[in-house]
C-alpha cells in the first residue's frame, strides 16, 4: 500500500486536481491509498472508508481482507508428552518414604499472532536511523505505470515535481517472504522425596524436598534479517553493467549497517551476498528468501527448589469443644528458584525483525516462611447450631532482598443454623512479591501505539493544563504529527519493587435442601482490593503526563525526548517529534484495584428411576463493581474496566447432561453480556467526569451473545467410550473487527461452529 497526501494544503492541491481523498468524521483529510497488484501495477484502494486521519480503514473493496490464513493463526500444532511416577513405601505408619517424579514435553508448531514481517516506511528505519526501507523514485524493479502514478501523486502532494531519486514508503505485509513460524520444545522435569508418618494415634507429619526445572527452545523459522533487508531494499543499476544489484555494491555512501552496530566484517559479507529485491506486487524469488531469511533459536530455563515440613493434628486426646476438637497445622518452608533466557545472537545483537532483548541473568530469588493453621468447632447438632466453626490461617515470609518479614492471613466463620442452610464468611489478606523478570529484565526495545499530546488532533483531549505546556515546551500550535506506526521504546524491569497485597472480603451461603435430593444452590458475594499494583505505566501514560500536570517539571517529562525546533531527529525525525526509543517504560507499585461481585451457582446431581442418571449445573457471575485506580498523580482517580470488551457485567454457563444405559447426551449454554467497543470512559460518565470521546462510534456495544453446544457419548463395554459434538452450533461469528487474538477479545467465539469426534481407552 502506497499513501499520499494528510495536509490541509495537500488536500487542497488534491481538490484542484480531482484527486480528493476524502475527509474523516472530524474534517481531517485522508491520505490517498494505491495498492500494487501481482503484475507491479498501483491502483487505488477502493471500499468505504472509515475511522479517523490521515489512515483511516477501509471496509470491503479490493484491500487484503485478512482471511487468506497468511497473516496469523489461531490454534498451532500441538504434541504433549507426560510421564509420571508415584510410589511410596510403607515400613511403618510412623514411617513412609514416598517419591514422585514428573517429565513432561511439549511440541508445538505455528506463527500464533507473530504474522509476517511488514513494512511502513519507518519499521525498520529506527534500526537504521537511514531511509532505506523507503524507495527511490528510479528505483529499477518500480513499473512505468507504478512510476507515473507515484510521481503524479507526489506532484499533488507536495506541491513539486519530484525527482529520481525522491523517495516514498510502501506499507507492506511481506507475505511473499512467508508467515514467521516457530518451532518450540518446552520440558519440564520434576522430582519430589520426603518421609510422612502419624504418631500420637491421629497426628500426621511429613518433610520434602522439591526440585523442577523447565527449559525451552523455541526456533523462529524465517526470522527476516533487517540489515541485509535494508540493503537488498536499496535496488539501483550498476551504472558499470547495467545490472539491477544493491547499490551498497557499487556505491560507498549506501554501504551502511544497522544504526548502533559496528561489525564491519558481517556488513561486507553482508553487501558481498545481497541480492535485490522486488517487493512491488509482493513478488519474491527464492534466492530472495535465502539472502533475506534466518532462522534464530532462543533458549530458556528455570528451576526451583523447596524444602518443607509441616506437623497436622487435632486436641482429641486432651479435650474438646461442644463442636469437637481444635484441628492444627503448623509448618515452615523455604524456596529458591532461578531463571535463565538468552535470545539467539543474531536476535540479541539487534539484526532481525525481532526485538533485540538482551541476555536475561537475574540473580537468584530466594524466601523463607513459615506457616500456621486452626479450626476451631465451638457448637455442633444444637438447636439454631447444626454447625458453628471458626478458621484462621497466618504465613510470614522473609524474601531474599528485603529487610522486612511480610505476611499473610485470613480468618473465618462457618454457621449452618440447620442442617439444609450454611452461611459462610472469610476475610483474607494475601500477598504477591514481584517476579525475576518485574524485577530484573534488562532494558531492550519494545514498541508502543501512541498518539502525541501535543499534536492538534489530541491536544484538546487532556487536562486544561495541557496546551500551555506543550507551547511552553515550545511546540506549535500548527504541530499536528499522527503516528502510522508504533513508537520505538525501552522497557525493562525494577529491581526496587516491593510485594503486593490485597484484602478480600467473601460472604455466601449453600443451600442442600433434604425435600428435594441432589440440589445444592450457591450464592457467595465478594470484594477484593489489590494495593500496592506492580503496574506497567504505559507510554501513552508517561507522555500525557507530562503535559497533563500543572507544570513541565515532572518526572514524565524527564523519561523522553523531543527534537528541537529546526532540528532533525537521530532517526529522521522532524522537529517536535518525539525520538525514537528515547521512552523508557517500566513498573512501579502505585496502582489499585478492586472488584465486586455476585457467584451464584445451582447444581443437581441424582439418579431418577425410568430416566437414568440426570447432572446439571448453572453457574452465574455478575460484576458489581471492576476499577482500576492507575493514576500516580491522582490515587483517587478511577478508571473503571466493568463492561469493557473482556469483561461483560453478566456471564453464565448452563451444562446438562443424561446418561442412560450406555448412551450420554450432554449440552451446554453460554451467556456473555454486552461489552463496550472501547474504554467505557469514552462514551459514559464516571466519577463525575463527562464522556472522553462521545463520538467514537455510532455505536456503544458489543451485542450479548449465546453460544449452543452439544455432545453424544456412547460407552461400549466398560473400557471404551465414543463421543461426537458440536460447539458454537448456530455458528455465531465474533463481532466485526474481533479476531480472537487481541487483548480481551478471546472472551468470543472466533472459530465458528466446530465438530469433533474422539474415543477413550481404558487399559
Amino acid at each position: 500500500m502506497v499513501r499520499f497526501g494528510g495536509t490541509a494544503a495537500t488536500q487542497a492541491r488534491q481538490i484542484a486536481a480531482g484527486e480528493n481523498c476524502g475527509t474523516d468524521p472530524l474534517g481531517g483529510p485522508y491520505f490517498c491509498n494505491f495498492i500494487f497488484d501481482r503484475g507491479g501495477n498501483l491502483i487505488p484502494q477502493t471500499g468505504t472508508r472509515v475511522a479517523v486521519g490521515p489512515t483511516g480503514s477501509f471496509i470491503g473493496g479490493n484491500g487484503d481482507s485478512f482471511r487468506d490464513q497468511g497473516q496469523f493463526q489461531l490454534l498451532p500444532k500441538l504434541d504433549r508428552y507426560n510421564v509420571n511416577l508415584i510410589a511410596h513405601f510403607d515400613i511403618s505408619d510412623a514411617l513412609v518414604p514416598f517419591i514422585e517424579a514428573k517429565y513432561a514435553r511439549t511440541d508445538t508448531f505455528g506463527a500464533g499472532s507473530s504474522g509476517p514481517a511488514f513494512i511502513q516506511g519507518t519499521t525498520l528505519s529506527v534500526f537504521g536511523g537511514d531511509n532505506r526501507e523507503q524507495y527511490r523514485l528510479d528505483n529499477p524493479f518500480l513499473s512505468a505505470q507504478a512510476r507515473a502514478v507515484i510521481t503524479q501523486q507526489l506532484t499533488i502532494a507536495n506541491g513539486v515535481a519530484p525527482t529520481s531519486a525522491t523517495r516514498f514508503s510502501l506499507r507492506e505485509n511481506l507475505l511473499g517472504l512467508g508467515i514467521r513460524n516457530e518451532k518450540a520444545k518446552r520440558e519440564t522435569y520434576r522430582a519430589v522425596a520426603g518421609l510422612r508418618g502419624k504418631f500420637l494415634g491421629d497426628w500426621s507429619y511429613e518433610v520434602s524436598a522439591n526440585y523442577g526445572e523447565f527449559k525451552e527452545s523455541t526456533q523462529v523459522l524465517g526470522n527476516l534479517n533487517t540489515q541485509r533487508f535494508l540493503l537488498a531494499n536499496d535496488a539501483a543499476i550498476n551504472p558499470a553493467t547495467g545490472q539491477i544489484v544493491c547499490r551498497s555494491q557499487f556505491d560507498a555512501t549506501a554501504a551502511r549497517g544497522l544504526n548502533g552496530i559496528n561489525d564491519p566484517s558481517r556488513l561486507a559479507a553482508d553487501i558481498s551476498a545481497c541480492v535485490p529485491i522486488n517487493p512491488f506486487g509482493g513478488n519474491f524469488t527464492q534466492a530472495q528468501r535465502n539472502y533475506l531469511l534466518a532462522d534464530t533459536t532462543s533458549h530458556g530455563k528455570i528451576t526451583q527448589f523447596d524444602a518443607n515440613g509441616f506437623v497436622s493434628g487435632n486436641t482429641g486426646r486432651w479435650f474438646s469443644l461442644p463442636g469437637g476438637p481444635i484441628s492444627f497445622a503448623v509448618g515452615a518452608e523455604y524456596r529458591r528458584e532461578t531463571n535463565l533466557f538468552r535470545e539467539d545472537p543474531l536476535v540479541e545483537a539487534g539484526y532481525t525483525f525481532y526485538n533485540a532483548i538482551t541476555k536475561f541473568t537475574p540473580p537468584a530469588f530466594a524466601v523463607k516462611e513459615a506457616y500456621g493453621e486452626v479450626r476451631i468447632p465451638i457448637l455442633k447438632d444444637m438447636p439454631f447450631f447444626h454447625e458453628l466453626t471458626l478458621s484462621g490461617a497466618g504465613r510470614v515470609s522473609k524474601y531474599k532482598g528485603m529487610s522486612k518479614e511480610v505476611y499473610a492471613y485470613n480468618y473465618g466463620v462457618d454457621w449452618a443454623p440447620i442442617q439444609d442452610l450454611r452461611f459462610r464468611a472469610n476475610y483474607s489478606r494475601a500477598v504477591r512479591a514481584p517476579n525475576l523478570g518485574e524485577l530484573y529484565s534488562p532494558f531492550s526495545q519494545n514498541f508502543a501505539t501512541v498518539g502525541d499530546p501535543c499534536s492538534a488532533v489530541n491536544i484538546g483531549t487532556g487536562t486544561t493544563n495541557r496546551p500551555a505546556n506543550c507551547k511552553a515546551a515550545g511546540i506549535p500550535a500548527s504541530y499536528d504529527f499522527r503516528y502510522s506506526s508504533s513508537l520505538l521504546i525501552r522497557s525493562g524491569g525494577n529491581p526496587f519493587l516491593t510485594p503486593e497485597t490485597s484484602d478480600s472480603w467473601t460472604f455466601g451461603g449453600v443451600l442442600q435442601p433434604r425435600f428435594i435430593p441432589g440440589l445444592s444452590v450457591t450464592v457467595d458475594y465478594y470484594n477484593i482490593r489489590v494495593n500496592n499494583v506492580i503496574s506497567s505505566v504505559s507510554a501513552q501514560f508517561i507522555l500525557n503526563q507530562c503535559y497533563d500536570l500543572p507544570s513541565l517539571n515532572n518526572q514524565f517529562c524527564q523519561l523522553f525526548q523531543r527534537v528541537a525546533a529546526g532540528g532533525t531527529g537521530p532517526n529522521g525525525e522532524e522537529q517536535f517529534r518525539v525520538v525514537e526509543g528515547s521512552l523508557i517504560q517500566s513498573s512501579v507499585n502505585f496502582a489499585k484495584l478492586r472488584a465486586r461481585g455476585i457467584d451464584f451457582e445451582i447444581g443437581y446431581n441424582r439418579t431418577i428411576e425410568g430416566i437414568g442418571r440426570v447432572r446439571a449445573r448453572l453457574n452465574w457471575t455478575h460484576l458489581l463493581t471492576r476499577e482500576n485506580y492507575t493514576t500516580p498523580t491522582d490515587p483517587n482517580f478511577a478508571n473503571q474496566v466493568l463492561l469493557t470488551l473482556g469483561l461483560p457485567q453478566d456471564k453464565a454457563s448452563f451444562n446438562a447432561e443424561v446418561k442412560t444405559g450406555n448412551v450420554t447426551i450432554g449440552g451446554a449454554v453460554r451467556y456473555l453480556g454486552k461489552q463496550v467497543l472501547n474504554a467505557y470512559e469514552d462514551t459514559y460518565s464516571y466519577q463525575g467526569r463527562p464522556p472522553q470521546n462521545a463520538d467514537y462510534a455510532d455505536r456503544r456495544y458489543y451485542p450479548e451473545v449465546f453460544y449452543v453446544d452439544a455432545r453424544l457419548g456412547i460407552d461400549v463395554g466398560p473400557k471404551y467410550n465414543f463421543y461426537l459434538g458440536i460447539d458454537n452450533l448456530a455458528d455465531k461469528k465474533a463481532p466485526l473487527g474481533l479476531s480472537g487474538i487481541g487483548a480481551g477479545s478471546g472472551v468470543y467465539d472466533v472459530r465458528g461452529r466446530t465438530l469433533y469426534a474422539g474415543v477413550v481407552a481404558k487399559f
